[in-house]
């Protein structure tokens, strides 16, 4: 594990080097279009910090840059057809918010068409989603969130912050490779934590609301989320209130979980990816072959917590392990 993040952080600092070795294209007088394909409103925000990245590089939206976003909002089978007619537009880059969005276009686009840029995506190299990091391919780039590896941490995280913890729901998709490798990945970590993990198959929107609808106090001390569409966009209307009447608390993928309501999390925000990412399509903006531009990783995943869920629920959470938090919510000192 610590190989690998060696390794990542090698292919971050040599991609930041290069980027400096390439010249942005709002030195022309050109006006560039973005089609940004995303699966529910949860991922938008990465699209405004795309935008915030891109305006510190130059590029003004409505002047030199028009920013065209297609939604499924939660339907995943909205994706086809919208990605095409995204393709249709022929944008400069095509900008994907996630895993689904990114196999999606895969799929659809052709290699002549455009560069595609995805943003926080999981396992991309065990997903077929690129060659390797180095050397994407597929005419493709951009943000791996690193969320898959990271699991086991998490795990440790929420051991550590109410060190009673013993039996933890993980709910996966069996749909989604990501969310199974996460799966795999909490199987083995709860065999040196002492845990007993609870398994709990996701497939879709209408199976999580089954589910928080029968979630009751006492099943699980705990909720781990994996990575997968379906959770991260049903998060605030489904499971983080049935999660808040059972008082089982959640740990999440990111920051952005946090802030809505989840107990904990560890792992880059969706802010920062999509701020990331405006670099690497100002490259494909300025005549870099995506498939040549290596995919980048967060720089450092943050510990995020919320200290008034833990107040609503009456957690008690050690106080050694609290300071160790990157980010608190609401914003406030322990």
């Amino acid at each position: 594990m610590t190989f690998r993040y060696f390794l990542v952080a090698l292919v971050t600092l040599a991609t930041f080097l290069f980027s400096g070795c390439t010249q942005s294209a709002t030195s022309s007088s050109a006006v560039y279009h973005l089609a940004v394909i995303a699966s529910g409103q949860s991922r938008l925000v990465k699209a405004e910090s795309l935008e915030k990245g891109l305006a510190d590089r130059g590029y003004r939206p409505g002047e030199n840059l028009i920013v065209t976003i297609f939604n499924a909002e939660n339907q995943g089978d909205r994706l086809p057809d919208l990605t095409q007619q995204a393709l249709m537009q022929h944008p400069d880059v095509l900008v994907t918010l996630g895993g689904v969005e990114t196999q999606t276009a895969k799929k659809l686009a052709t290699n002549d068409g455009p560069p595609i840029v995805f943003i926080g995506v999981a396992a991309t190299v065990d997903w077929g989603v690129v060659e390797s990091f180095q050397h994407p391919g597929h005419n493709m780039t951009g943000v791996d969130n690193g969320y898959i590896e990271i699991t086991s941490k998490r795990l440790e995280f929420l051991t550590l912050l109410l060190p009673a913890t013993q039996r933890v729901l993980v709910l996966y998709s069996p749909n989604i490779t990501p969310s199974l490798a996460a799966l795999r990945e909490a199987q083995w970590a709860a065999t040196r934590l002492n845990l007993t993990l609870i398994p709990q198959p996701v497939d879709g929107e209408a199976s999580l609301e089954r589910f928080a609808n029968a979630l009751q106090p006492g099943m699980a001390d705990a909720i781990l989320v994996t990575p997968c569409y379906t959770l991260e966009n049903a998060l605030p209307t489904v499971l983080l209130p049935a999660a808040s009447r059972a008082r089982i608390p959640i740990m999440g993928l990111n920051q952005d979980i946090v802030a809505a309501g989840g107990l904990a999390a560890y792992g880059a925000s969706f802010q920062s990816m999509g701020y990331q990412a405006a670099r690497l399509v100002d490259k494909a903006l300025s005549g870099v072959p995506a498939g040549d531009i290596p995919v980048e990783f967060p720089d450092t995943p943050e510990f995020s917590i919320n200290m008034q869920t833990a107040r609503e629920m009456g957690l008690h959470l050690d106080e050694d392990t609290v300071r160790l938090g990157d980010q608190f919510f609401p914003e406030e000192t322990p």
